[in-house]
C-alpha cells in the first residue's frame, strides 16, 4: 500500500513514483471516456458520464438526468487498468491500491477565484 511506501522511501522518490504512475493514469482518460476529477495524496478520483462532446466538438458537462449505462464499464475498466500497472519504483513489485467505484447524483461547478477548482458535491462523491 501507499502508507508502507511512504515510510521506507524518501518524499522526493514517492513524488516521482506517483508523478510516473498519475501520469500514466491521465494518458488512459480518453481511452476510458472518464474525467479526472482532482488527486489529493495518493487519492486519484475520476467520474464518468459528467462530461459529454457537445455539437460544436467540445466538452460539455452532462446535464442531469442523462445517463450512458456504458460509462459504469467505462469506469471498472479504466479501475482494472489501474490496478494491474501499478508498481513499486524500488523493486518493480505490485503495490496494493484501493479503488473504491460509487454510483448516484452529483452537483458540480467551479469553486474559488485564487485557484478555482472543478469539484463534485453531493453524497455519492462523500461515502
Amino acid at each position: 500500500g501507499f502508507t508502507p511506501l511512504c515510510k521506507v522511501l524518501p518524499a522526493d522518490v514517492v513524488m516521482a513514483f506517483l508523478n510516473t504512475l498519475f501520469t500514466r493514469f491521465d494518458a488512459m482518460l480518453d481511452h476510458y471516456r472518464v474525467y479526472k476529477v482532482e488527486t489529493i495524496g495518493d487519492c486519484y478520483m475520476v467520474a464518468g458520464g459528467l462530461i459529454r462532446e457537445d455539437e460544436d466538438g467540445m466538452a460539455a458537462v452532462q446535464g442531469g438526468g442523462t445517463v450512458d449505462p456504458d460509462q459504469a464499464a467505462n469506469v471498472v475498466g479504466f479501475a482494472k487498468v489501474r490496478v494491474s500497472c501499478v508498481r513499486l519504483p524500488t523493486t518493480g513489485a505490485p503495490v496494493k491500491i484501493r479503488v473504491g467505484i460509487h454510483s448516484g447524483p452529483v452537483v458540480s461547478g467551479v469553486v474559488g477565484t485564487r485557484m478555482p477548482r472543478f469539484c463534485l458535491f453531493g453524497d455519492t462523491v462523500n461515502t
